[in-house]
């Protein structure tokens, strides 16, 4: 369970960072005035603008005061001074000697902290160095291959890594998937320890910590987990999606008749436009979340949310908007609410068990995020104007065709009428 947290703050903390890395990098590519003409940037002086927020370099030293949220992208980074804001690093070396009143954001090859940080720390890196004059005044967050914590933690250490070394001070609980865990001498632990590891946790004589829970996973367990989810794991994750699936569906067919009703018009006439939305809107949501945390943060952390929450509808509205698609082959065959039925099934069972199919899977959720999240966005953006004028349109001409064909049935019945009225009174003259 913790193994695949850890995992999923190294892949947050890197994806992260590297989208800011490259829309920053790109928007900062002309040469700033701290950067020389090699490339490295040395940022001097008693306190940075505002407006420059972004730096990206080869080697990048920086000793002022910033007042905003503050990105770094390089080869090496170096920051002194101080930073009243978060701070979002990416490099091969990543050295933290100042203040950082705010948030810790880093992924790197090698990362080492030895100054002050007064909210959490996020990081991912091959090897880590807390030194001994670091303080991290909340929670520490790692993903690492190597990890040794020599400073002081303000409250809980959560990590992911293959050997990790205590001699400091962790004023909170320790919750640990390791190889190994060491606690030495001079350590002082308050709360609860959980390792969970193949091998027992060494602990020093003269460490001042609480026993250890040791959760012993086997090698064979470890072999496992790295070959991947069980069968039976899969079948209950194909279960959970495809209820997820068809509950979305039921709120569609039955509580948005809006939705329900404009998905054929858009299909038919904006198919183009709602998928331009949904890839639009997939590559820019990264710039929406940063620029949103940086106009206001909890302003950030509601377009975060949002985006997720859009991000999880995605692939059920998508399946139902195919589904619906599809129900026009079995309409003829069945009634409309079980063709709806089927249709539904057979898009959501196809799309779960490709995403099952390595490459093939990326494709395919990239394809229903775009269908859904367009579809999404084309519905809010002109439910009540464009698409129900539009749907209005169509139900007229499909009345005015009913009516036609109602009038050309009756005359077909009218005709056949007086033929057979013909035909009986040549019978009777004949008689």
């Amino acid at each position: 369970m913790f193994k695949k947290f850890s995992v999923s703050v190294l892949m947050m903390v890197m994806v992260l960072l590297i989208t800011v890395s490259s829309v920053f990098g790109a928007t900062n590519s002309g040469v700033s005035s701290y950067q020389d003409s090699s490339g490295n940037m040395s940022i001097e002086g008693s306190m940075v603008p505002n407006t420059e927020f972004a730096f990206s370099g080869s080697n990048i030293t920086a000793n002022s005061v910033f007042d905003t949220t503050t990105f770094f992208a390089g080869n090496t980074i170096t920051l002194d001074g101080e930073y009243n804001g978060d701070v979002f690093a990416a490099a091969n070396l990543v050295t933290i000697n100042g203040k950082i009143n705010g948030n810790l954001y880093t992924g790197a090859n090698q990362v080492i902290i030895n100054g002050e940080v007064t909210r959490d720390v996020f990081a991912g890196c091959s090897d880590l160095i807390i030194g001994k004059s670091a303080n991290l005044n909340r929670d520490v967050y790692l993903a690492a291959a190597n990890a040794n914590i020599d400073g002081t933690v303000g409250r809980n250490l959560r990590v992911g890594a293959g050997n990790i070394s205590i001699n400091g001070t962790i004023n909170g609980f320790v919750e640990t998937d390791v190889d190994q865990l060491t606690i030495n001498d001079g350590a002082n632990i308050t709360g609860p320890i959980n390792n969970r590891s193949a091998n027992e946790a060494i602990v020093a004589a003269g460490a001042t910590a609480p026993q250890v829970n040791w959760e012993k996973v086997s090698k064979e367990q470890a072999v496992n987990e790295d070959r991947g989810p069980s069968v039976g794991s899969i079948l209950l994750s194909i279960i959970t999606k495809l209820a997820f699936i068809l509950v979305i569906w039921v709120l569609i067919s039955f509580l948005t008749k809006d939705f329900n009703a404009n998905t054929p018009i858009m299909a038919k006439k904006h198919i183009l436009a709602s998928l331009g939305i949904g890839a639009g809107f997939f590559f820019l949501s990264p710039l929406l979340i940063i620029v949103s945390f940086i106009i206001y943060a909890p302003f950030g952390l509601a377009m975060t949310f949002g985006i997720i929450a859009l991000s999880i509808l995605a692939m059920p509205v998508a399946a139902v908007v195919l589904s619906k698609l599809l129900m026009r082959f079995f309409d003829d065959k069945m009634k409309p609410l079980l063709s709806s039925f089927v249709s539904i099934l057979i898009v959501a069972a196809a799309a779960i068990i490709l995403g099952y199919i390595p490459f093939i899977n990326f494709f395919v959720y990239l394809l229903l995020y775009v269908v859904g999240v367009g579809f999404i966005c084309y519905n809010v953006l002109f439910t009540n104007s464009k698409l129900k004028e539009e749907r209005n349109a169509d139900n007229d001409d499909v009345l005015v065709l009913n009516e036609t064909i109602d009038m050309e049935v009756t005359a077909l019945k009218i005709e056949e009428s007086t033929e057979m009225i013909q035909v009986d009174d040549q019978d009777t003259t004949k008689n």
